[in-house]
């Protein structure tokens, strides 16, 4: 797939890697992709975002609001089905932070040489901690600078490139161009892309079609 990929695109990629370390975040997520993308405001539909107002810039704050440095390994769905069982991880979470402090159910991470590291309680993960798929191995993805330690793709991140790929062949396009890429991101139903989604005032749906009508008057 990714041989039809455009340079822009294949750029994009790139970018994507270099925002999730710039952010200090150790996965990389369909957000990053988003990110990548509001670096080329001339590329058509990152042209479209950037004329509703969404940039590069109030882009990575709202992330930063949404993901921070750390996330919640388990999905909305998850919790919803604990909540059904009566068992309320935010609350949980409130309540414990306000007795005993923010980060109290947090395990500090030890240094070289101590003991190995112990799962986090309630499926949190610490900070700069590859996401895990569901068999609880880390997706493959970028390698970063510090030591040659890799950055991985999330699910949510390879999703999205399938989307575009599916995008282009939708469109009857025989390339995948940073345009395909952002009709996929919009497209994104995870907790994280609907969250910075709404930070930015942007609704997904609306916007596609807005991306899609520009695309046919360039056509």
């Amino acid at each position: 797939m990714f041989e039809r990929f455009t340079t822009q695109a294949r750029s994009l990629v790139v970018g994507a890697q270099e925002e999730a370390r710039g952010l200090g975040h150790g996965w990389i997520g369909a957000e990053h992709l988003l990110l990548a993308a509001l670096r080329r405001p001339d590329e058509p539909g990152a042209a479209t975002l950037v004329r509703l107002g969404v940039t590069a810039e109030n882009c990575r704050a709202a992330i930063a609001g949404v993901a921070g440095g750390e996330r919640d390994a388990l999905g909305p769905e998850d919790a919803e089905a604990l909540k059904a069982l009566g068992i309320d991880l935010d609350e949980i979470r409130r309540r414990a932070e306000s007795a005993f402090g923010e980060g109290a159910l947090d395990t500090p991470s030890p240094g070289h040489g101590d003991k190995p590291r112990r799962t986090l309680p309630f499926g949190r993960r610490r900070r700069g901690e590859p996401e895990r798929g569901g068999d609880g191995t880390a997706a493959s993805g970028g390698r970063a600078a510090d030591g040659g330690r890799h950055i991985p793709f999330t699910g949510r991140a390879k999703k999205a490139l399938e989307l575009a790929l599916r995008e282009a062949i939708a469109r009857k396009d025989r390339h995948i161009g940073v345009e395909h890429v952002v009709l996929a991101l919009l497209r994104a139903d995870d907790r994280i892309s609907q969250g910075v989604f709404a930070r930015l005032g942007v609704e997904p749906k609306d916007v596609r079609e807005l991306v899609l009508a520009d695309l046919r008057t360039a056509a």
